[in-house]
């Protein structure tokens, strides 16, 4: 018997053939090739780590040593900002960075064309090869200053054990600081391979600067790598310890941290010959690139010259004279100049003795350098 289909029926049964034969003429989808995959990826990070790399030492040094790269943009902008002023620039160490502040001296100068325009250019943790370093980048990005002024500090000239100034210099070194590696570096092989090892993988090595600037908010204070830099301000001053000079518990505290650490360099305390071969080198490229050369000894309290060894205290003495007489620059001794309770710690100026101290410091400039210019 045979049985015919109405048409609602018919039309339903061909719709449904349809489906399943569009369904069976749709392509089954392709399997994943893990090769392919993964070579894309290779490629990608490889392309990311080119490209970081090349902007690492090209169009973006300051992604290396953003520290140098904002001094320098500041630098650079309080130049053009006044054209016809001569720049002193001072390259130090972090006493330097938190006891010069240009902006008082601003502040307090006589107002003339003549008045040198102070610029604080020292470094976190320098000691006379990182001075070198500094003075040698200056000149090679551009910079002109009318004077140098190297900080002269004899506990950092030990580079002996632990006082080897090349550990603190690592990530920010740039390949025109070659010299410098090989010429005073204790183990100029070891930084080179630490240089090409940052340069292999330029995304790791760099990652807590670039995510510091990227997104600061996501580490905690105390663990962001822009602790040299945060708070830099137009001058290239940063803002030390806020201790008041009526806090004398806290400034007891830093004193009674310090101490120890400070009779140990002044045991058995030398003159390395590389620091002193650094300092002579760092006046040497200044004057060829024209500019007068200076030292500056910051202030201390008398709890921390208390400090020290009576040989050392001798031999510091002797090799800033010799410096002075072998190179003839003036020296700014301003060792004595402000009271204990404008150091927070001994040997770091508070802001308020920053501010205090470097009016008088922009005088003493005025006349060891440019006292015949003035009208």
């Amino acid at each position: 018997m045979s049985a015919t289909l109405g048409a609602p029926a018919r039309t339903t049964t061909l719709k449904l053939v349809g489906l399943f034969t569009a369904a069976a003429s749709v392509a089954k989808p392709r399997a994943v090739r893990p090769r392919a995959t993964l070579l894309w990826f290779v490629g990608v990070t490889l392309a990311l780590h080119l490209f970081a790399l090349a902007a690492l030492d090209a169009p973006w040094p300051g992604l290396r040593d953003p520290e140098h790269a904002l001094r320098l943009t500041r630098l650079r902008a309080r130049t053009a900002e006044h054209p016809a002023r001569p720049v002193v620039v001072v390259v130090g160490t972090s006493r330097a960075c938190m006891g010069v502040a240009p902006g008082a001296w601003e502040a307090a100068r006589p107002g003339t064309a003549a008045d040198p325009l102070l610029f604080n250019f020292s470094t976190v943790g320098a000691g006379p090869i990182q001075q070198l370093v500094t003075v040698r980048r200056l000149f090679a990005d551009g910079a002109r200053p009318a004077v140098v002024l190297l900080e002269y500090w004899p506990p950092v000239l030990r580079q002996d054990g632990r006082y080897d100034e090349q550990d603190r210099i690592d990530r920010r070194l740039r390949y025109d600081d070659l010299p410098v590696v090989r010429g005073y570096f204790s183990d100029p092989a070891r930084a080179e391979r630490l240089m090409l090892e940052t340069r292999a993988n330029p995304i790791y090595a760099n990652r807590d600067r670039w995510t510091v600037r990227a997104i600061p908010t996501w580490l905690a204070p105390h663990l962001r790598a822009d602790i040299t830099w945060r708070g830099l301000d137009p001058w290239g001053y940063l803002p030390g310890p806020d201790v008041k000079p009526h806090d004398a518990a806290t400034r007891q505290t830093f004193l009674d941290h310090y101490r120890a650490d400070f009779r140990a360099r002044f045991d058995g305390f030398a003159i390395h010959l590389n620091s002193d071969r650094a300092l002579r080198e760092a006046a040497a490229v200044a004057r060829a690139n024209g500019a007068q050369v200076g030292f500056l000894f910051l202030p201390e309290s008398s709890e921390v010259r208390g400090w020290y060894t009576a040989e050392a205290e001798a031999a510091g003495r002797a090799h800033l004279a010799a410096l002075a007489r072998d190179l003839g620059a003036p020296v700014i001794d301003a060792r004595q100049w402000v009271a204990d309770n404008l150091l927070a710690d001994g040997h770091h100026l508070s802001r308020v003795g920053a501010n205090e101290f470097t009016p008088r410091l922009g005088a003493a400039v005025c006349a060891a350098f440019f006292a015949k210019e003035r009208p």
